[in-house]
């Protein structure tokens, strides 16, 4: 039941959002590709992170992802010793020598850049009651702790109390299991099953490589040729050698692997 009430509300969020990212713009093949790997702090519950998310799906760009839920610690710290603050999201783009805040300055940014021009970003992506507010509402489909809005606690039931103001849960540390090598998540932007997946990569601070393949993408040839089939979420885990479909099976791996474990608390001393 509760598999089934996440796949229908991620398949609401994407309609609040009419399904955007879900196809690459046309002409894809004659833009400047960025020669190295750009990386963005982002939070997947965050509307603004999700209007660029569409922008990269929808120009073929891939990134490597470092999540920064609320109260995360694996990455939140790095982001402020780069940027100066705790804002997402956040593109490092070393091809080009910048690093930028604001959706709207990013999007123009990769529009210009590796795409057909800003003027062509679409009014959903923009500011505005249009582009932001259906943003927020498909943020507010998907609004549990573990939905890539909180860092993940260690148990649902801590996790959940994240929602308390107050709670003694905003205070649980955790530790994390280490990412050696690199995980890759094929995905597309629109698709409700790869956002369930993006959500637990989030919630558990799990860096990642976004390798964006929406319809049109010409590199999906290349994928098939990995993967034996055109079908997603599929994640590539070179920490274990895992390969796998299914956003349910993707999620029950990630949290089997990395879920972090609580740090307990100081113990005190009794005075003799």
């Amino acid at each position: 039941m509760r598999h089934a009430i996440n796949t229908a509300t991620s398949i609401a969020a994407s309609m609040a959002r009419l399904t955007h990212g879900s196809k690459v713009v046309e002409g894809v093949q004659s833009f400047a590709r960025p020669e190295k790997l750009m990386t963005i702090y982002l939070k997947e519950s965050c509307p603004f992170s999700r209007k660029v998310r569409e922008g990269l799906s929808e120009l073929d760009i891939d990134v490597q992802v470092k999540p920064c839920p609320i109260e995360g610690t694996r990455f939140r710290p790095e982001l402020v010793t780069r940027g100066g603050k705790e804002q997402v999201p956040y593109l490092v783009d070393m091809n080009k020598g910048v690093e930028l805040y604001e959706s709207s300055v990013i999007l123009n940014h990769i529009y210009k850049e590796y795409g057909p021009g800003p003027e062509h970003i679409s009014i959903l992506m923009q500011p505005g009651v249009i582009g932001t507010g259906s943003s927020r509402l498909a943020t507010l489909m998907r609004a549990l702790p573990w939905h890539g809005l909180f860092q993940y606690k260690g148990d649902d039931k801590t996790s959940m109390k994240t929602l308390i103001p107050g709670s003694e849960a905003h205070k649980t540390d955790v530790v994390h299991p280490p990412v050696h090598k690199p995980i890759h998540l094929y995905s597309f932007e629109g698709s409700p099953y790869c956002r369930i997946v993006r959500e637990a990569l989030d919630s558990l601070e799990i860096p990642y490589y976004l390798h964006n393949v929406a319809r049109g993408s010409p590199r999906r040839e290349e994928f098939i040729k990995l993967s034996g089939k055109m079908q997603v979420p599929f994640i590539h885990d070179e920490n274990t050698g895992t390969k796998m479909f299914e956003s349910k099976d993707i999620v029950d791996y990630l949290y089997k692997n990395y879920k972090p474990s609580p740090i307990p608390p100081p113990s005190s001393s009794s005075s003799p």
